[in-house]
């Protein structure tokens, strides 16, 4: 019931239970709404998360690097998140900066709104100046994997991938990753 539910044919009926929804950079103020859906819908705990975005938003926006994205109703409530940060709190030897995370929820996938947010965040990271994007992959993930092709990423050097997989696999992790990057700039 679940796939028939979240198949292409019923989007309408989702698009209209959800709402419009707004995709923009995520503020102080959207901190409660993205803890309620990071412990619903993230790997990553929501006190890492409040801890590490605290840390972005209170820096001068020309300080910034990094950023967070968000799909919100038109009550306040995320149905999509994304960011784009390094991986220097992990201690991870990757340099530029990464999509951490890209979640959609079930009643708003298939709507293009993780094309949207991944768009907002490489928009930002241009605007502060990097040169690339990065993303790190589960290989079954094939829904993220043609998102992220479809916005012109493509697979990072094997050099790159293979040193993404051992210092995943050095921090515990052991699922294979296919790594891709693109320019930031359109």
């Amino acid at each position: 019931m679940r796939d028939f539910f979240f198949s292409n044919w019923s989007r309408p009926l989702r698009r209209h239970l959800v709402g419009p929804l707004e995709i923009r950079l995520l503020r102080a103020g959207d901190l409660d709404a993205l803890v309620t859906f990071a412990s619903e819908r993230l790997v990553v705990s929501a006190s890492f998360l409040r801890r590490q975005l605290q840390e972005r938003w209170g820096l001068a926006p020309t300080e910034r690097r990094g950023a967070a994205a968000g799909a919100l109703d038109s009550k306040g409530r995320l149905h999509g998140f994304a960011w784009v940060d390094s991986y220097r709190q992990e201690g991870l030897p990757l340099d530029g900066v990464w999509v951490r995370s890209l979640v959609v929820a079930p009643q708003a996938r298939r709507m293009g709104v993780a094309t949207q947010l991944l768009e907002c965040l490489l928009e930002e990271s241009h605007r502060q100046g990097e040169p690339s994007v990065q993303a790190d992959v589960d290989e079954d993930n094939a829904a993220s994997l043609k998102t992220f092709e479809g916005l012109g990423f493509q697979l990072a050097t094997e050099a790159l991938t293979r040193r993404t997989n051992e210092a995943w696999d050095a921090a515990g992790r052991s699922k294979r990753l296919v790594v891709l990057e693109r320019a930031s700039a359109p």
